[in-house]
């Protein structure tokens, strides 16, 4: 990830996917995405906390600082009110081979990409929220953050472009063209 400079200012995008087909495959591939995403953080934090670990607080200076909000989840939504928790790739393509998204109500996929950055004991928080959520005729991609951040830019534009790759199905109910 590149780390150049970062601006202070609230990122709020939202984007209405609604007349995708979410087809089983196409979903595992943004998935597949979202997960080493995150797993390419974590390896920067490791690799900034081992850096660092030589110093006395005060002299500490960090790019990607662990933070408790980094998280991955695809959390689906059966339609017999059971869910299911999917933390990694792994466990959602289990999912997927025991037949847990066959009829589902709905499926939020979150990628949090938290981390600090700066100097010291008291770095400041970068919030990165990546949440895909699949309804039936909605389905809605969100990227809240509180930094304009190059790194999490191309991480939305990819994302963004994964979701154009989705086959498209105007209908009566939903009739637009994917411009997003």
């Amino acid at each position: 990830m590149n780390d150049s400079f970062t601006s202070k200012i609230v990122v709020n995008n939202e984007y209405d996917y609604s007349n995708i087909l979410p087809t089983v495959e196409a979903i595992s591939y943004l998935v597949q995405y979202c997960d080493e995403m995150n797993k390419q953080l974590t390896k920067l934090v490791e690799a900034d906390e081992e850096k660092n670990k030589q110093f006395k607080p005060e002299y500490k200076e960090y790019m990607y600082k662990k933070s408790y909000g980094q998280q991955f989840e695809v959390f689906i939504r059966e339609k017999l009110y059971n869910n299911i928790t999917c933390k990694d790739y792994s466990q959602f393509m289990s999912a997927v081979q025991g037949g847990n998204l066959n009829g589902i109500s709905s499926m939020d996929i979150k990628l949090c990409m938290d981390f600090h950055r700066g100097k010291g004991d008291s770095p400041e928080e970068h919030e990165n929220s990546f949440i895909i959520t699949f309804k039936p005729y909605e389905i809605k991609f969100t990227r809240k953050s509180n930094h304009n951040d190059p790194n999490m830019n191309q991480i939305e534009q990819q994302i963004k472009d994964i979701l154009k790759q989705f086959p498209v199905a105007n209908c009566i109910f939903c009739n637009k063209q994917n411009n997003n």
